[in-house]
Order: C-alpha cells, then sequence, then structure tokens
C-alpha cells in the first residue's frame, strides 16, 4: 500500500478523506441487504433460502477478517506476538466452502467503513486468492497465499499516523520510512519461528519487480517469490480502486488499463496472464455505457473473453427505460 504520487506518479488530487478510528466502527452505518451477495428479493418474515444464507456467511466472513486485521494491527503495535493458526482456519473454511468468489466480489462493493490499512489488507487477502485460483493452486498454496496476502502490510502498522494520513506529497525521508516496511513486517514475522520463515521470505518480497526496480533488495525476475508477485500486482490494484487522502480512486477499467499498460515489464507474464483473466476489466453489475449511447448492466464474464462482457440493456439510447429485458454482448 505505497503512495502512488510519489512511487508511480499517477497524480495528486486530494479527495479530503481521512482515515477511519476503530472507535468509529460502531456508528458506521451497517450494510443494506442488497450489499449482501444472494439476499436481493428476500422477503422479510419468509424462510431464508440457501442463496440467502451463503450471502450472510459472505458477509459475517468478511466482517471476522476485518477484526482480524484490527487484532493483527493492535497486536503490533502493542509489541505482542501474532499467532496464524485463527487466520488460517478461517482461510481453509473459505477455500473448502467455494466462498472466494463470493468474498472478492463482496470486497469490491462494500463501503470503506475501517480504517483504510484495515480495508486494504483483507481486499488485497481476498483478490490473491482469486487470482490463486486461476493459478489451479491446491489447498496449500491457497493457505500460504492468504497467510502472506493477509500479513504483508504488517510493517506499515509502525509507520507513524501523520505520515499514513498525508495528503500532501511525502518528503524524501517520509517515502524512505514507507520503503522500509517490508523490512520491517518481515522482523515482526519472523517471530513465528522457522516454521514461517517462508512467510518472512515472501512479504519481503511484495515490493520487487521483475525488471529490478522494486525494493528493498533490487531483486529481479525468477528471485522474486511466484506468492510476492501475486501479491504484488494485487496490491497495486486494489491501491488504485480505492480512494487515498491524496487523490480520488480510479475507476476499476482505468486501473485495468494501467495494468495492462505498465505491468508486463513489472510482473511475470504468467500471473499477468492470470490476473487478467481473474479480476475482470468489467465487474459484475457494473453499468456501461455502449458505443450507440444506450445503457446497461454487466450481468457476467467470460475469462477466454475479458473484454466481451454480457450485458442486461436498462435504457436505449435516448436514455427511455426499457420495459423488455434484452441480453447482448
Amino acid at each position: 500500500m505505497v503512495r502512488f504520487s510519489d512511487i508511480i506518479k499517477l497524480g495528486d488530487k486530494s479527495t479530503g478523506n481521512g482515515v477511519s478510528h476503530k472507535a468509529e466502527k460502531e456508528e458506521k452505518t451497517r450494510l443494506s441487504e442488497t450489499q449482501v451477495p444472494g439476499t436481493i428479493g428476500h422477503k422479510p418474515g419468509s424462510a431464508p433460502s440457501s442463496e440467502y444464507k451463503r450471502g450472510l456467511e459472505v458477509v459475517s466472513y468478511y466482517e471476522k477478517f476485518i477484526e482480524k486485521a484490527i487484532d493483527i494491527r493492535d497486536r503490533v503495535m502493542g509489541d505482542r506476538g501474532i499467532s496464524p493458526s485463527p487466520m488460517l482456519s478461517d482461510l481453509h473454511h473459505i477455500i473448502e466452502n467455494n466462498l472466494i468468489d463470493k468474498l472478492y466480489e463482496y470486497s469490491m462493493s462494500t463501503l470503506d467503513d475501517y480504517e483504510q490499512i484495515i480495508v486494504h489488507n483483507v481486499n488485497v487477502t481476498f483478490a490473491s486468492l482469486r487470482v490463486g485460483e486461476g493459478m489451479n493452486y491446491d489447498t496449500k498454496g491457497f493457505l500460504q497465499l492468504g497467510l502472506a496476502a493477509f500479513l504483508q502490510n504488517v510493517g506499515m502498522y509502525r509507520i507513524p499516523d501523520h505520515i499514513l494520513r498525508k495528503e500532501s506529497g511525502l518528503e524524501e525521508f517520509e517515502t524512505e520510512i514507507i520503503r522500509r516496511h517490508p523490512e520491517v513486517g518481515s522482523q515482526i514475522l519472523s517471530r513465528m519461528g522457522s516454521r514461517y520463515q517462508w512467510l518472512v521470505e515472501v512479504v519481503l518480497q511484495v515490493h520487487e519487480r521483475s525488471d529490478g526496480s522494486g525494493y528493498p533488495r533490487g531483486l529481479k525476475g525468477p528471485e522474486i517469490s511466484e506468492l510476492a508477485s501475486i501479491i504484488g500486482l494485487t496490491d497495486t490494484f486494489i491501491a488504485m480502486i480505492k480512494p487515498r487522502p491524496y487523490r480520488d480512486k480510479f475507476p476499476q477499467p482505468e486501473a485495468v488499463k494501467y495494468i495492462i499498460k505498465e505491468a508486463k515489464r513489472l510482473f511475470p507474464p504468467k500471473i499477468l496472464k492470470v490476473f487478467l483473466n481473474q479480476i475482470s476489466l468489467f465487474p459484475v453489475n457494473t453499468c456501461v455505457r455502449l458505443n450507440n449511447k444506450s445503457i446497461g448492466r454487466v450481468v457476467s464474464t467470460d475469462q477466454k473473453q475479458p473484454l466481451r462482457p454480457e450485458i442486461e440493456l436498462l435504457y436505449d439510447a435516448l436514455g427511455a427505460k426499457l420495459r423488455k429485458k434484452e441480453i447482448i454482448r
């Protein structure tokens, strides 16, 4: 979660949004049914359907990961140890019950009701798991990827709050403080013992890039762990599509276009290809304007043809709402 205004110079338009505090959590507006996957059309008082229950399970696990991220933040700030067991248990449940896609879709549409870095870490976790699906990972691979993605930013919790909240450009010394967070994170996680040395190495490499332009060690190509490259790519993407105190968010299609154009030299081709297949340019439920000026809603995407989603037309070229449902490619 590095400032792109200082690292890749994507812009610096300020939104004026501050970082949410833990104390504000209970004051946030809770999610409506229409934001819960599978709950649209459910009538109060009626027996909940299996899809409705699944939707509630998705929300429950998203909230659990938010709470775990807050707990880890507090542990790091209090210099207390981190146990991976609870996270691995929840990740295993998500994997075995095929909740990855639903959790990813939900994380992309839900309100950012919590501290920015907390939401970021959770969203990167589900986006990384989504890419892991495209990589055909087995359960062990998913668990390692999910755990590393969830903990990759623990070093950020040691960065002074005024730097993380700063709305103007960072000073050179402040940028250097942020760029040291992988090393700080690896030191924190090294306390887990030799069994998790692989995790320490992955976290240390998340900001390395294939062309050697990354940090902290300037590694190149095959020197970089595959897990680190996946997390590094999803970390870049999630940071772009969410607002920051110093800029507005980038629309998801614009973020994907940037990655298509620039990331070919930064990440392995295989991972980039899988990412583009798994993270659609046109997310389901996105409203789009067609060339003929009509407006529609994305109802499905095809991994083999990511630029050709299936569209349900809603309004014609003159802005009149269509009475008859029409699906086009």
